[in-house]
């Protein structure tokens, strides 16, 4: 008892450690070269639509005209801010330091899921990977979505992870919860529309992992969707005044279905081709992107399918994934360090996930004996290591593949990876403490040794 205390204490005094890790590194950068995080692209136009909404009452986008370019939170995240510090260089300060410190509690999150799925050390190692990993420190200091986006989207998993292996919810608790995953859904929504869809994955893996009722399951995705819709209805109705139209959740798609088309970005240039269409308006203007990029693909694809196919799969996938978000501009001298370091933190987290996948297939009839055999997504202590258990392996490998395959279809590059970074250090952190537990010749429920105790 007084080893798992003292052990208990030891994890979170290094827990305070890697936070104010997180919080000195992130302030610290916003502080002295807060000035410099100015990227002129997006960020430019996420700051004057805050601006805008503020003194006109209006959300604009790219103009001074209503727009549904984009989702209201990221602006309304700015707007709230710069009500209070304006949306001169202190305005932008405050919200560097705002999101600095959202930065931190992503941190914070990290571990706590990590934790939750595995084991504290792994949890710890993840939170530390987590806190100086360099894109996540950059963003930060950046007028883009990511950093509200991973916020909110860990919150979302560890209530995915509550929802689907809490197994003592009472009824009317688990209808509430439900309620809530819809309104976090329509949140995440309405920050990024590609968020929308992910519900039904869920739903799909929870009747396969609990093995529900068809009456309860139907429930309580009712229960989601009428609390999506509900809290998605102010955004319909504006939309629908200021467009007479129904917009779901952007006009923004025409552009990045269009860039999509272009096989490794040939004849792009700063994020446009030469012969794009013009248009009257942004919803003219996104119906012709939307047009020319079926018209590419259907003049392109019989041309060179191979090309096309090779694209859309791998392609896409290593543009998302193979590199850091590291603006050309901004810590160029760092640039090559972080692209081994982030090539490295990917071969490890396949291995992670390929362990944990291995795992549980080879210890199916072990689960047996609990009760559903395969419908536990858990992998169970063996005598590989100390740590061995991790909770929902699959459920949270679903959620980068279900939007590697949106951005596939779509467009993706490395500043999209970053919201699911913390994942990534996960099955890192998982793959290094398991294989120091082999190394160091930990068995199941011995006390790890060294300095990963």
């Amino acid at each position: 008892m007084d080893k798992d205390r003292s052990s208990e204490n030891g994890h979170k005094m290094i827990l305070g450690a890697i936070l104010f890790l997180a919080l000195v590194l992130r302030f610290g950068v916003v502080y002295v070269q807060g000035p410099e995080l100015l990227l002129n692209s997006d960020d430019r136009w996420y700051v004057q639509s805050a601006a805008n909404w503020l003194t006109t009452g209006t959300m604009t986008f790219c103009s001074d005209s209503p727009s549904a370019f984009i989702g209201p939170v990221y602006p309304a995240f700015l707007a709230v801010i710069f009500s209070a510090f304006g949306s001169d260089d202190q305005g932008l300060q405050a919200v560097r330091y705002g999101q600095a410190f959202l930065g931190v509690l992503i941190v914070l999150l990290t571990y706590l899921l990590a934790r939750r799925v595995t084991e504290p050390r792994t949890a710890l190692l993840a939170a530390f990977l987590m806190s100086f990993y360099p894109p996540n420190i950059l963003i930060n200091g950046l007028f883009l979505t990511e950093t509200l986006f991973t916020f909110f989207n860990l919150a979302y998993m560890l209530l995915l992870v509550k929802l689907s292996h809490e197994d003592q919810l009472s009824e009317k608790g688990e209808t509430f919860l439900f309620g809530l995953l819809g309104a976090f859904t329509a949140l995440l929504a309405l920050t990024r529309a590609t968020s929308a869809l992910y519900p039904a994955v869920f739903m799909v893996y929870l009747l396969w992992r609990r093995k529900l009722p068809l009456q309860r399951w139907f429930r309580n995705g009712l229960v989601l969707c009428m609390a999506f819709c509900i809290f998605m209805s102010p955004w319909w109705i504006r939309n629908y005044v200021q467009f007479d139209r129904f917009i779901p959740f952007s006009t923004g798609a025409g552009d990045p279905l269009l860039l999509g088309t272009y096989v490794d970005m040939e004849g792009i240039v700063d994020g446009v081709g030469p012969d794009w269409p013009t248009g009257n308006g942004e919803l003219d203007l996104q119906e012709k992107y939307k047009q020319y990029a079926i018209e590419r693909l259907k003049e392109n694809v019989p041309k060179e399918p191979w090309r096309y196919l090779k694209w859309y799969t791998v392609g896409k996938f290593l543009l998302m994934w193979g590199g850091p978000f590291m603006w050309p501009s901004i810590w160029d001298n760092l640039r090559p360090w972080v692209d081994y370091y982030h090539q490295y933190l990917m071969i490890f987290a396949f291995g992670g996930a390929a362990l944990a996948l291995w795992r549980w297939w080879n210890r199916r009839k072990d689960l047996e004996g609990i009760g559903g055999g395969l419908q536990h997504d858990q992998v169970p202590r063996d005598r590989w290591g100390a740590g061995g258990q991790f909770l929902g392996p699959l459920l949270l490998l679903s959620i980068p593949v279900y939007y590697s395959i949106l951005h596939n279809l779509y467009f993706g590059f490395g500043r999209y990876n970053i919201p699911f970074m913390p994942l990534v250090l996960l099955f890192v952190s998982y793959f290094i403490v398991e294989v120091y537990d082999v190394l160091m010749g930990v068995r199941k429920g011995d006390y790890a040794k060294g300095i990963l105790r």
